[in-house]
C-alpha cells in the first residue's frame, strides 16, 4: 500500500535531501510508519484522503526512525552525554498520544478496557 506521506515531506522535516541507501531506508521507514498508523486507524487506500493529523503522525514516526535508525536511547563521548526519554518509541512505533490522535481521527476514541493487576495483596 502507498505510504501516507512522500519522501519530499520527510526531507522537508529533516531539512536535507536524502540520497542513496539513506533514501531507500527512509522510504522503508515511511512504509512501516504508515502501516503502523493504519493499524491504529483506517486503511486510507488513497493517502490524499487521510486526515492531516494522521499524515503528521506517520511523518513523525518515520522521522524518528531516520534520525535514529539503530534505536539508541543514549550516547556518551567524553563529557558529552545525551539521553532520549525511555517513553519515546523506537523504530516506527507510536507514542500513546499519537495513537490517541489517530483513534480520534477515525472516531474510535471512547471507552477502552484497561487490565488491572494486584500489587501483592488480594482484592
Amino acid at each position: 500500500m502507498t505510504p501516507l506521506a512522500d519522501i519530499a515531506a520527510l526531507e522537508q522535516r529533516l531539512g536535507r535531501e536524502l540520497v542513496g541507501e539513506e533514501r531507500a531506508q527512509a522510504q522503508a521507514a515511511l512504509a512501516d510508519a504508515s502501516a503502523t498508523v493504519r493499524a491504529y486507524g483506517d486503511a486510507w487506500p488513497d493517502p490524499a484522503k487521510a486526515p492531516a493529523i494522521v499524515v503528521a503522525v506517520a511523518l513523525a514516526a518515520a522521522e524518528r526512525r531516520v534520525r535514529n535508525p539503530e534505536g539508541y536511547r543514549s550516547e556518551l563521548q567524553g563529557a558529552y552525554q545525551y539521553q532520549l526519554p525511555a517513553s519515546l518509541p523506537v523504530g516506527a512505533g507510536l507514542t500513546d498520544g499519537e495513537a490517541r490522535l489517530i483513534r480520534a481521527a477515525v472516531g474510535a476514541s471512547g471507552v477502552f478496557a484497561v487490565p488491572v493487576e494486584s500489587l501483592g495483596g488480594s482484592l
